[in-house]
């Protein structure tokens, strides 16, 4: 019991996750919600590297509940997703493509920049 609080220690966003009502019919966001629930209470607190991805899963599970074009963007990916035959744990799988994507979709978002001139 003692380690969830550790963890939630790193998941600031855990309680606006799990509390997040997807639209009626969305299966894909109560999955993505009961993945990152489910992959953030398995990792070892003691891992350097684990800590860190699950504080990167937090904040992009958080992206994907407060933006509506990263959410799209994220369902759009997913279900583009092919998994091998050979993957050993597919809940990693997945989870670590949600970081790739929220990682590409940040580089993206903050490297476009509108320049407006009035005339």
């Amino acid at each position: 019991m003692n380690e969830n609080k550790q963890i939630l220690k790193y998941c600031p966003n855990f309680y606006k996750i799990i509390n997040f009502n997807p639209i009626m019919g969305d299966e894909l966001s109560e999955r993505i919600i009961r993945m990152y629930q489910d992959y953030i209470f398995r990792i070892n607190i003691h891992n350097e590297d684990e800590v860190n991805e699950i504080k990167e899963l937090d904040a992009a599970v958080a992206k994907y509940i407060d933006d509506y074009s990263f959410r799209k963007e994220v369902q759009r990916q997913i279900l583009a997703i092919k998994v091998k035959n050979d993957c050993k744990d597919i809940v990693k799988y997945f989870i670590d493509a949600i970081i790739r994507i929220f990682s590409n979709y940040e580089d993206y978002t903050t490297r476009v920049i509108y320049v407006s001139r009035w005339i």
